[in-house]
């Protein structure tokens, strides 16, 4: 996606009144695991299916209350788990493979990092062998969904 295209889907995404399925916002790595991160990455990818979209979305440097911008210090390209480059670890777990996107660009200014997943397509998406959704603002783990 173009840097115009990722602007306005930002625009877009953070005009929700609340975070979804298949939205989440986060301002900096803080306390967010790299294994949250992968079961993010199930939850969207599931919640994007039951909300009957497309894509899910992971982004860093929006306030998830109030969705203000307001950019993180976080980057994607260069966070690891181990010596292994973040990104190839979460695509190893991720079950079945889905071709997620991390995008990285300055928005008036500030560094965001938006992840985009796919939804889940005839099964649902695992991390680590176990698929999770959000209920509301919570995250679950070890649910059944039919698909």
């Amino acid at each position: 996606m173009r840097k115009d295209e990722l602007v306005i889907l930002l625009n877009k995404l953070v005009s929700y009144p609340s975070e979804t399925q298949w939205i989440e916002f986060k301002l900096g790595k803080g306390s967010i695991t790299n294994n949250k991160i992968g079961e993010y990455i199930s939850a969207m990818s599931n919640g994007a299916t039951i909300s009957n979209k497309s894509f899910g979305y992971l982004i860093w440097g929006v306030q998830d209350k109030t969705h203000t911008v307001q950019g993180t210090n976080f980057t994607f390209a260069n966070a690891k788990e181990g010596n292994q480059d973040l990104e190839l670890w979460l695509r190893n777990l991720v079950y079945p493979k889905i071709a997620f996107e991390i995008f990285e660009f300055d928005y008036d200014s500030m560094h965001i990092v938006l992840v985009r997943i796919p939804s889940a397509k005839s099964q649902p998406t695992h991390f680590k062998k176990i698929p999770y959704i959000r209920i509301g603002s919570n995250k679950t783990v070890r649910i059944i969904l039919n698909f």
